[in-house]
């Protein structure tokens, strides 16, 4: 297993998630790769370029655009200890995260089913719902911010606007203060760093540090809970309950004994399922969108 702990630091380190792919892969250091594919151009052009030797108060470097598709990045110390770098348009572009694309391959070790990422305020989406056995069926919201201040106030309307229990994720436990410890606490919310919960295997895959989370792992959805999960698997997937039944190779009375719970749910029907709704209908297209 790898240390990923500058690559998860590296999140919160990117204001906004939006940068010039210099910084992130500054900051992301020797696992750049998990991110590249993730990075969306921007119609944006970057105003700074990374220093080698940084230095108090004229660090980063400053973007010129001499014209003409023509950059480079100026050291900005006036006695330039940094040499110029000549930069091509795209070293310019300010390139996003596309949280979809990320958020997705991270669902299953992190053990959440994943729905298109929702915003829901500064730095926070709601990227699915739980699986984790201790929080089945909570809304799950990812939460990246560079300041402690600013996630304790996305941790706070969430309080406000969320009513029942959830979940959040953030990249590391830097933000986790005394005081936003004490609000989930009083609210009894789970909170999942990715530094905790998530590595690297050696063939360079996203897997689960803790092993009760992942899919292959799957609990049970709670009987009242699954005409709700039901319904949004065939929203989300544009498809008929009777594609759920055919996919599980359950018949129609199968199906409707586990829907209420009148078979047991160690019983290879129940499971064949709940591995539909995890890992979606063969042959079926999830309408998905990249971000």
């Amino acid at each position: 297993m790898k240390d990923l702990n500058q690559f998860w630091q590296s999140l919160e380190r990117v204001q906004g998630l939006m940068a010039v792919p210099a910084f992130w892969e500054v900051y992301c250091g020797p696992h750049f790769d998990l991110v590249r594919p993730h990075l969306r151009p921007t119609d944006t052009i970057g105003g700074l370029y990374p220093c080698p030797h940084p230095s108090p108060g004229h660090c980063p470097r400053s973007i010129v655009d001499y014209g003409d598709g023509q950059y480079a990045a100026i050291c900005r110390d006036p006695h330039k200890v940094c040499p110029d770098v000549p930069l091509d348009p795209g070293d310019v572009v300010v390139h996003e995260l596309g949280v979809a694309g990320f958020s997705e391959v991270l669902a299953e070790p992190v053990g959440f089913r994943w729905e298109k990422p929702k915003v829901r305020g500064d730095g926070t989406w709601v990227l699915g719902v739980s699986v984790r056995p201790e929080t089945r069926g909570q809304p799950v919201f990812l939460i990246v911010l560079p300041a402690t201040p600013r996630f304790r106030a996305a941790v706070e309307r969430l309080l406000f606007d969320v009513p029942g229990p959830f979940v959040i994720v953030a990249p590391t436990n830097t933000h986790r203060n005394v005081e936003v410890q004490e609000h989930l606490q009083r609210r009894g919310l789970s909170f999942l760093a990715l530094e905790d919960v998530v590595g690297l295997s050696d063939g360079g895959q996203f897997v689960a540090l803790d092993a009760d989370c992942g899919s292959n792992q799957l609990q049970p959805t709670a009987v009242e809970d699954r005409p709700r999960a039901v319904k949004e698997f065939t929203v989300r997937h544009k498809c008929k309950v009777k594609d759920i039944q055919e996919a599980a190779g359950a018949d129609e009375a199968d199906y409707y004994k586990w829907l209420r719970g009148k078979i047991p749910d160690h019983y290879s029907t129940c499971i064949a399922i709940e591995r539909v709704l995890w890992g979606g209908v063969p042959n079926l297209k999830p309408q998905r969108k990249s971000s």
